[in-house]
This record gives C-alpha cells, sequence and structure tokens, in this order.
C-alpha cells in the first residue's frame, strides 16, 4: 500500500502546486482587503472571518470535486483495468486515495493559513493574527479534517451507487445528489446535538463536561467562551462522525467488491 500511496501522491503533485498557488493567491486577497479597508461593513473582524471561512471552503470544495473526479476515473472508466491489475486490494486501493486526498486538502488549508498570517504579520493586520491561534488551528483542523473525510467519503460512495443497479436500474445522476442531500442532513443533525446535547470534551485535561451556556460555530462541533477560547468539541458528533466515516468506506468497498460488474 505504501507504493501505491507514494504513487498516488506522485500524481497528484501538479494538482498540489495549483491548490498552493490558490491558497497564496487567496490569502494575498484577503490580506490586501483588509489592509485597504475596502469591506464596507461595520464589524470588520466580523466580515474578514467571513472572507477567511468562504475562501477556504471554495479551496477544500476545489479539492474534492477534483479527487472525487479522479476516482470515478480510476475505479469506473476505461482506465480503470490498470487500477485493479496491480497486487493490491480494493480496501488498500480506497484507503490510499482518501488518504492522499486529505494529505493535499490539509497542505492546502496550512498554506493557506501560514500565508494569511504572513501577510498580516507583514501588513499589521490585528484581526487576523489574533484569530490564529496554535490551539485554534490545531482544533478546527481536526474538525475539519472529520467533515473532509464524510464528504469525501459520502461523495465516492455516491458515485460507487451509481453503478449499482437498483430495482433493476442505473441512478446515475440521482445517487451523487442523495449523497450530498445526506451529507447536508447529517451537518443539520449535528447542529441540533451540538445545541442539545453540549457535552465537551475538555482539549486542557480531556474531562467531560455538560455545558449551560454555548457560545460558538454551530456546525464545527467547538465550543468556545465569551473570551473567544477553545472550551472543547461536542463529544456525540465527533464520535457520530468517526463512525459515519468508518461505514462509509466499508461499504463502499463492498460495493466496488461484490455489487459492481467491470
Amino acid at each position: 500500500m505504501i507504493r501505491y500511496l507514494r504513487y498516488e501522491l506522485k500524481r497528484s503533485s501538479g494538482f498540489l502546486l495549483l491548490e498552493i498557488f490558490l491558497s497564496l493567491l487567496s490569502a494575498s486577497f484577503i490580506g490586501l482587503m483588509a489592509k485597504s479597508d475596502s469591506l464596507g461593513v461595520n464589524d470588520r473582524q466580523l466580515a474578514i472571518l467571513i472572507l477567511i471561512i468562504a475562501q477556504g471552503i471554495i479551496i477544500l470544495a476545489i479539492s474534492l470535486i477534483y479527487f472525487a473526479s479522479r476516482f470515478k476515473r480510476d475505479i469506473f472508466d476505461k482506465s480503470s483495468y490498470i487500477t485493479f491489475t496491480i497486487n493490491i486490494s480494493v480496501g488498500k486501493v480506497l484507503m490510499a486515495k482518501f488518504l492522499v486526498s486529505l494529505i493535499v486538502a490539509f497542505i492546502s488549508i496550512f498554506t493557506y493559513i501560514f500565508w494569511l498570517l504572513f501577510s498580516s504579520f507583514i501588513l499589521s493586520i490585528k484581526e487576523i493574527t489574533i484569530a490564529f491561534t496554535v490551539g485554534r488551528i490545531s482544533t478546527f483542523s481536526f474538525v475539519l479534517g472529520l467533515y473532509y473525510s464524510m464528504a469525501y467519503l459520502l461523495l465516492v460512495l455516491g458515485l460507487s451507487l451509481s453503478r449499482v443497479k437498483i430495482f433493476k436500474r442505473y441512478y446515475n445522476f440521482v445517487t451523487i445528489v442523495l449523497a450530498i442531500v445526506l451529507f447536508s442532513l447529517i451537518i443539520w443533525i449535528f447542529r441540533n446535538i451540538y445545541v442539545l446535547s453540549p457535552v465537551c470534551l475538555n482539549l486542557r485535561n480531556f474531562s467531560l463536561e455538560n455545558l449551560i451556556h454555548i457560545n460558538g460555530v454551530d456546525i464545527s462541533m467547538v465550543y468556545m467562551g465569551l473570551d473567544g477560547k477553545i472550551l472543547g468539541i461536542n463529544v456525540r458528533t465527533s464520535l457520530l462522525s468517526l463512525l459515519i466515516i468508518t461505514i462509509s468506506f466499508f461499504i463502499n468497498e463492498y460495493l466496488i467488491e461484490e455489487r459492481i460488474d467491470f
């Protein structure tokens, strides 16, 4: 699997350079916008934060679309015979593709965050330097990894389902749309769990706490205090995320091995 993982990483080098370029461009754009004060809003810090999140989501979405389309090409299109002629199991092929997608996404995001911090330091933009601390970066990176993993695995699961006969028919586009709808439904469920069941894993002493006053971003799983410091992560949503990731992976492996005719 290690050799195949290296092969997938080498194949992704060109796209990774493109993602790094986009990350640098996006971070520079935000820095210049913040420095020129051309946002035109009263709450400048909130506007910068929303812009940072939006640009980050775009970078991840591009990575997600690229690797999902490559998954389809390598597994289901004419070039798929090359993938399955190598002496490696389907599970290891899927795991390698998933890990490479995750690695490229994280390198892109870390480049984006690093250049944001560097440009904000050079341009003396306090709103950006204050927003990024080591604790916030590590916590949100973990949460972001969970969401990206769920999105990727559900999307490729939709691609696999499009090649499975359901009631003697193939539903090519419908299964992909259903995967997107399912991911949106999961986010809605997580939001409700976040609010209705605020059981928090304190990241300082790794103890469980039941919070009374909630102050944070709903779908991020992260609880923050009134002073902006991170209190911890919702236990139920994080465990449920890991369960969804595991189930999606093994269902996809089963479909490719047992249910799809190539």
